[in-house]
């Protein structure tokens, strides 16, 4: 799994690429707590290239999103890979921030 940033005007991009198993959630957890700590006004997440996400990844995202919040940072989804987008949906993820393909 490798997790990138790129800055856009007044939004961060992070980019997942790769499998979130259980051990890869940790180094993600890692990664978006420096994101976090950058205090940014806009995050948006592009999971588009993660086939598979674990209980892990997910609760890894839910923290970073509620650390976001209290920040009022806005947050958002944008690009996801159909296996995760349906789940999410499920799950009522897409109650919370907005998620696109």
């Amino acid at each position: 799994m490798v997790v990138t940033t790129e800055k856009n005007g007044p939004a961060l991009f992070v980019k997942i690429v790769g499998a979130v198993d259980s051990g890869a959630a940790e180094i993600l957890r890692s990664r978006l707590k420096e994101i976090a700590q950058k205090k940014p006004p806009k995050v948006v997440l592009d999971l588009s290239q993660v086939p598979t996400m674990g209980s892990s990844g997910i609760g890894k995202i839910l923290m970073f999103f509620k650390t976001l919040q209290e920040d009022n940072t806005s947050f958002e989804i944008k690009g996801i890979h159909e296996n995760l987008h349906s789940f999410f949906k499920v799950i009522k993820l897409d109650k919370l921030f907005p998620i696109s393909q």
